[in-house]
């Protein structure tokens, strides 16, 4: 059964975590591919879909404490995993996500939240072509942020004649699907 899990998260507030949660439900992915899980919200999110749907798993990467920015630890984030039961459903692995995009591993859905800018989904898009994904961004509210400005990152929106996505949930920090068949719509034109 879903609840908004009670962990720290940017998605929290709105409950974000319910659409990425829909997200599993209607797809049904046997593996998902996480990049950039924090303290494990939308981990458990995804976990809770997995395990009512009784089979999957979550392949978790995070840069953990090698990242300079606000980061977890893999303890907490393993301690949150467990508190809402779904820790059968999660193996958790440190990689950089520009070294793995180069040789990536099969999935049927990936969640990309690594401090995504504009740059970041567009290598996506073109590296995990055919793919689903649901990212963190999208919206002209998150493009906004103090970090995208300060550090010059290409907005999202300003990609979207070269990346067809969809906004899930506009919702502060908003959640956005790369789909394939978004991706048939933009050939169309």
């Amino acid at each position: 059964m879903y609840t908004n899990p009670d962990i720290e998260s940017s998605y929290h507030q709105y409950d974000i975590g319910r659409t990425i949660y829909d997200q599993v439900i209607k797809y049904k992915p046997n593996t998902i591919v996480e990049f950039g899980c924090l303290y494990g919200y939308s981990t458990v999110a995804m976990g809770l879909a997995l395990k009512k749907l009784g089979r999957g798993k979550i392949i978790c990467y995070d840069l953990w404490d090698a990242y300079p920015y606000k980061h977890s630890n893999l303890e907490t984030t393993k301690q949150n995993i467990v508190k809402y039961g779904v820790e059968d459903f999660v193996e958790f692995r440190q990689a950089d996500y520009y070294e793995w995009l180069k040789n990536p591993e099969p999935f049927d859905l990936m969640h990309l939240d690594i401090s995504n800018d504009g740059d970041t989904i567009v290598k996506t898009y073109e590296a995990l072509k055919g793919s689903i994904i649901l990212f963190e961004g999208g919206s002209l509210g998150r493009d906004s942020v103090e970090w995208m400005k300060k550090y010059n990152k290409v907005p999202i929106n300003s990609i979207r004649h070269l990346v067809p996505y969809g906004v899930l949930n506009v919702d502060f920090p908003s959640l956005s699907i790369i789909h394939p068949s978004l991706q048939s719509l933009q050939n169309r034109d």
